[in-house]
Protein backbone atom coordinates (compact mmCIF):
# COMPACT_ATOMS: atom_id res chain seq x y z
CA UNK A 1 0.00 0.00 0.00
CA UNK A 2 2.94 2.74 0.88
CA UNK A 3 3.95 1.88 -3.02
CA UNK A 4 0.55 3.39 -4.40
CA UNK A 5 0.87 6.25 -1.75
CA UNK A 6 4.54 7.03 -3.21
CA UNK A 7 3.67 6.49 -6.54
CA UNK A 8 0.45 9.05 -6.24
CA UNK A 9 2.53 11.46 -4.54
CA UNK A 10 5.53 11.15 -7.67
CA UNK A 11 2.31 11.88 -10.35
CA UNK A 12 1.70 14.67 -8.08
CA UNK A 13 4.49 15.83 -7.89
CA UNK A 14 5.47 15.33 -11.84
CA UNK A 15 1.62 16.66 -12.92
CA UNK A 16 2.74 19.90 -10.61
CA UNK A 17 6.29 20.03 -12.75
CA UNK A 18 4.33 19.91 -15.88
CA UNK A 19 2.32 22.53 -15.07
CA UNK A 20 5.35 25.38 -13.68
CA UNK A 21 6.88 24.71 -17.38
CA UNK A 22 5.47 27.55 -18.92
CA UNK A 23 2.85 25.04 -20.81
CA UNK A 24 -0.07 27.33 -19.85
CA UNK A 25 1.65 30.27 -21.94
CA UNK A 26 2.07 28.10 -25.08
CA UNK A 27 5.63 27.82 -24.45
CA UNK A 28 5.54 23.86 -25.59
CA UNK A 29 9.40 23.68 -25.86
CA UNK A 30 10.18 23.66 -22.58
CA UNK A 31 7.85 21.00 -21.77
CA UNK A 32 8.07 18.49 -25.13
CA UNK A 33 10.31 16.03 -22.49
CA UNK A 34 7.01 16.22 -20.17
CA UNK A 35 4.52 16.18 -22.96
CA UNK A 36 5.51 13.22 -24.56
CA UNK A 37 7.05 10.83 -22.22
CA UNK A 38 6.04 11.20 -18.67
CA UNK A 39 2.55 12.68 -18.83
CA UNK A 40 0.76 9.82 -20.66
CA UNK A 41 2.04 7.50 -18.03
CA UNK A 42 1.36 9.80 -15.13
CA UNK A 43 -2.49 10.17 -16.59
CA UNK A 44 -2.92 6.23 -16.75
CA UNK A 45 -1.18 5.85 -13.33
CA UNK A 46 -3.43 8.63 -11.40
CA UNK A 47 -6.53 7.09 -12.52
CA UNK A 48 -5.75 3.77 -11.74
CA UNK A 49 -4.92 4.44 -8.83
CA UNK A 50 -7.67 6.65 -8.21
CA UNK A 51 -10.19 3.71 -8.91
CA UNK A 52 -7.93 1.38 -6.57
CA UNK A 53 -8.27 3.10 -4.00
CA UNK A 54 -11.68 4.58 -4.32
CA UNK A 55 -12.61 0.65 -4.16
CA UNK A 56 -9.94 0.15 -1.08
CA UNK A 57 -11.85 3.64 0.85
CA UNK A 58 -15.09 2.13 0.06
CA UNK A 59 -14.28 -1.11 1.51
CA UNK A 60 -13.45 0.67 4.90
CA UNK A 61 -16.06 2.98 4.77
CA UNK A 62 -14.22 6.18 3.70
CA UNK A 63 -12.21 6.20 7.02
CA UNK A 64 -10.43 8.86 6.95
CA UNK A 65 -7.59 7.84 8.88
CA UNK A 66 -6.40 5.26 6.47
CA UNK A 67 -3.85 5.26 3.55
CA UNK A 68 -6.32 4.33 0.75
CA UNK A 69 -8.03 7.76 1.27
CA UNK A 70 -4.93 10.05 1.28
CA UNK A 71 -4.13 7.69 -1.76
CA UNK A 72 -7.98 9.00 -3.14
CA UNK A 73 -7.36 12.66 -2.45
CA UNK A 74 -4.04 12.89 -3.59
CA UNK A 75 -5.16 11.15 -7.20
CA UNK A 76 -8.31 13.23 -7.32
CA UNK A 77 -5.92 16.22 -7.20
CA UNK A 78 -3.99 14.69 -9.88
CA UNK A 79 -6.77 14.49 -12.11
CA UNK A 80 -8.20 17.72 -11.54
CA UNK A 81 -4.55 19.25 -12.64
CA UNK A 82 -4.97 16.84 -15.58
CA UNK A 83 -8.47 18.04 -16.87
CA UNK A 84 -6.62 21.41 -16.69
CA UNK A 85 -3.71 20.68 -18.61
CA UNK A 86 -6.25 18.67 -20.99
CA UNK A 87 -8.72 22.02 -21.55
CA UNK A 88 -5.75 24.19 -21.85
CA UNK A 89 -4.00 22.12 -24.62
CA UNK A 90 -7.64 21.80 -26.51
CA UNK A 91 -8.44 25.63 -26.20
CA UNK A 92 -4.28 26.91 -27.76
CA UNK A 93 -5.63 24.52 -30.60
Amino acid sequence: MKKRLILSIIALIYIIIYKFTNFDTNDIGSATILICVGLPFFVLVSILLFIISFYNSYKEKFNVNSVHFNTLFINLISIILILNVYCVFKSSL
